[in-house]
């Protein structure tokens, strides 16, 4: 077995540049002076994934040399057991089943949606849906996000907006909403929405790069490729992956996807779901606000994403530094840790893998949702 299955181990901060410019946000979250990635308006935690965009570079995670090294991808494919745990590689493999990010645009982003799984099989040959959340960590000024098509918008009437890039009323079909640090909205597989500018948001996601757009002209004018739409698969895949069944009233959209964070005490603070198995059962979202030492139960792998605050985590025989915007992956093999903060306290997020989840219920919207996880196939077949 990699002794590093046997512990802790951080993460270097994965910057990605992604159409939209943006990114100053993260610079700040990080410790860094805002300006300092330009064009790198996301950050990817514990990757495996690989963007699709055109040219892209390398996004996967790699491990801090100092805690060995190395691609985390690669080092999970060697052992995925040891690092995942046998339930989670039986039905995964080396595909931790998620994946978080950190976003942040100075432009609104363009009207999307992305598939199921069943249709990213269908048009991608990809094993995974993208169902996702968004955490609110900050913003700057007034920030909204657009969500649901409103009543009466319609398959053929959405395809007209299409080809004639009528960006106003494209946005138009869907309702608006303001957002403030620490509300949660939960966008399932098919449903349109679009992130506007002046947020910092931690999205988890199913572990796919697949986007549907409804527009190529960007806020500001500038023009992507008319296939940057669909990625090829066509007008009809494309109007497939947006759910027209979910247009609805805009207080009954708030109540569908904006959730409500369930808080529980646990030694030394507060533990917050933020995402929990009543809206999916893809992933899970957990916020620890500490102001003292706190065991942790770790009964598959963990990543962890410290919001605000410092302290360490010890487990698996050594102890870490811990730092806002530092990533741990705890593997399977480490039964337990313990977060202990220092200063004025420890903020840390922590993503729960989709067997670890206590339940899969999917209570809330009525939408396309996540299906139980099946085996992946293999990376060759992604395109």
């Amino acid at each position: 077995m990699n002794p590093l299955a046997r512990r802790p181990f951080r993460l270097a901060a994965n910057r990605v540049n992604y159409l939209l410019p943006g990114g100053e946000m993260i610079d700040e979250f990080l410790g860094l002076p805002r300006g300092s990635a330009p064009g790198a308006s996301q950050m990817w935690v514990a990757s495996t994934v690989q963007s699709t965009l055109p040219g892209a570079a390398d996004s996967r995670s790699y491990i801090l040399p100092a805690d060995g090294g190395g691609c985390l991808a690669e080092a999970l494919q060697r052992d995925p057991a040891a690092f995942l745990g046998q339930k989670h590689a039986a039905a995964f493999g080396a595909d931790p089943g998620f994946l978080l990010k950190l976003l942040h645009s100075s432009q609104r982003l363009l009207v999307q949606a992305h598939p199921d799984r069943a249709r990213a099989e269908k048009y991608f040959h990809w094993p995974h849906g993208k169902t996702e959340a968004w955490y609110v960590l900050a913003t700057e000024g007034e920030a909204y996000v657009w969500a649901g098509f409103r009543p009466g918008v319609t398959r053929e009437a959405f395809a007209a907006l299409i080809e004639k890039q009528d960006t106003a009323a494209i946005l138009g079909c869907l309702h608006r909403f303001s957002i403030a640090p620490g509300d949660v909205i939960f966008i399932p597989a098919g449903l349109p929405h679009a992130m506007g500018a002046n947020s910092l948001v931690a999205e988890i996601q199913e572990p796919t790069d697949i986007t549907l757009r409804a527009e190529y002209i960007r806020p500001d004018g500038s023009r992507l490729p008319p296939e940057s739409l669909h990625g090829g698969a066509g007008m009809d895949a494309l109007l497939d992956c947006f759910d027209f069944s979910c247009a609805a009233p805009r207080e009954a959209v708030r109540e569908r996807y904006f959730l409500r964070p369930e808080r529980r005490a646990v030694p030394g603070g507060v533990e917050t779901t933020l995402v929990g198995p009543a809206a999916t059962c893809c992933f899970g979202l957990v916020r620890l606000a500490l102001t003292g030492p706190c065991p942790r139960q770790n009964p598959a792998f963990r990543v962890l994403l410290v919001e605000q605050g410092g302290g360490e985590l010890s487990g698996g025989g050594v102890t870490l530094p811990l730092h806002q915007g530092a990533e741990v992956f705890v593997p399977a093999g480490v039964g337990e840790y313990t977060l202990t903060p220092t200063g004025k306290g420890l903020a840390v997020l922590e993503c729960i893998p989709p067997l670890a989840l206590t339940k899969h219920t999917r209570n809330a919207p009525p939408c396309r949702g996540a299906q139980p996880p099946r085996a992946p196939r293999p990376p060759d077949q992604k395109k």
